[in-house]
């Protein structure tokens, strides 16, 4: 901040100047859209993305309404916006994603569906334990029903990326480049790139799927429309990868918690869903759950970095508070593969886990002191 003497010129703000812009230009593009529809619009909570997003509600003559859509602007993500309608288009035939209503690809401006303000978070919310596993036994069903899209269509007619070496070891790095710094600790490069490369070759073993990536309680939604289906939300930076990798983040999911014992039976869930359906997956329900703690720890160590990128770089410190289940959940599913995974997994993740319980795990409590 400038120190105030007499010889200081402050610059007036341009990021508000921006945004008041950008909100004209998203109004004066909705009013072409809905002609002679009056409207409000109301902006709603951001999230890890550069996105924003808004509900318009179309109003009547009498001031009254109950017309409602999702407005969103992805000013500096236009190819996002392109993937997202790629994705939507993919899926669905499958699972219940928003139907696109009216679009502007090259002022990043896209008018969807509302499924409403329920997530599937919300719902967990004073449930019953019963209820609480029909809602977990819907969104594995919706899960399942995803993964019946034939891998094939996903490449040749709407080009899904796979989900490769090069990006499970990018997606890694975040740990290595964002949380440890954070902590002030050593990497150990040695035990690092180890288990990295073990972990990558059991990913490339296990049945390919198309993978949402986000699959969790901020990104499913209660529709509306028909609350007895889960609306799918956030989908555009699907790829065809693990089976197991949408699994590992319902069940381990950042921000809800849950006994290993119930996480256990809803794997058990889920590969009997997927037989059901004629799915490729593994022999034996211990298999299944090899590969969704082998899948987790990448997914795991992936977000703990993520989440101090978010407070780092953008300012966004609310996901710290999240960092403690993460980290809860990676060293579960590493001491899982320490005992029971295959001996190349061991080899790697045994001396990983030595280096984490004596350098990483002291650090991180001092900057987390109620982890």
């Amino acid at each position: 901040m400038p120190t105030m003497t007499d010889k200081t010129t402050i610059e007036p703000d341009m990021t508000d100047n921006n945004n008041d812009n950008r909100q004209q230009q998203l109004e004066h593009w909705l009013q072409q859209v809905f002609v002679d529809k009056p409207f409000d619009l109301d902006s709603l909570p951001g999230d890890a993305s550069a996105r924003r997003y808004h509900r318009i509600q179309l109003l009547e003559a009498d001031g009254s309404g109950d017309t409602r859509h999702i407005v969103m602007d992805s000013a500096d993500e236009q190819d996002a916006m392109r993937q997202f309608i790629n994705v939507a288009k993919l899926m669905s035939p499958a699972i219940n994603v928003p139907t696109l209503i009216a679009q502007n690809l090259e002022k990043g401006f896209l008018v969807l569906q509302d499924f409403g303000a329920v997530e599937f978070a919300h719902l967990l919310n004073d449930a019953t334990p019963e209820q609480i596993n029909d809602y977990y036994q819907l969104a594995m069903q919706t899960l399942v029903a995803l993964q019946t899209v034939p891998v094939e269509t996903a490449k040749s007619q709407y080009q899904l990326p796979d989900y490769d070496t090069a990006l499970l070891d990018r997606e890694m790095n975040l740990f290595s480049e964002w949380f440890i710094p954070y902590i002030g600790v050593e990497l150990n490069e040695e035990v690092w790139e180890n288990l990295k490369s073990a972990l990558i070759n059991e990913i490339l073993l296990q049945p390919q799927v198309i993978v949402h990536r986000d699959y969790h309680s901020r990104n499913l939604m209660q529709d509306q429309a028909d609350t007895s289906r889960l609306g799918v939300i956030d989908f555009q930076d699907a790829v065809i990868g693990s089976y197991a990798y949408d699994l590992v983040s319902l069940v381990r999911d950042a921000y809800v918690e849950w006994p290993e014992h119930q996480v256990s039976a809803w794997i058990n869930d889920f590969w009997q869903l997927q037989k059901q359906q004629l799915l490729t997956t593994a022999d034996n329900v211990v298999q299944l759950e090899n590969d969704v703690n082998v899948m987790g720890v990448q997914r795991h160590l992936k977000v703990l970095g993520i989440f101090i990128r978010l407070s780092e770089r953008d300012g966004k410190d609310r996901y710290l508070g999240d960092i403690p289940k993460v980290m809860r959940d990676l060293i579960i599913e590493l001491n899982w593969l320490a005992e029971q995974g295959n001996d190349a997994i061991k080899h790697a993740v045994l001396p990983f886990n030595q280096w984490l319980k004596d350098a990483v795990l002291p650090a991180y409590k001092g900057k987390f002191a109620s982890a």
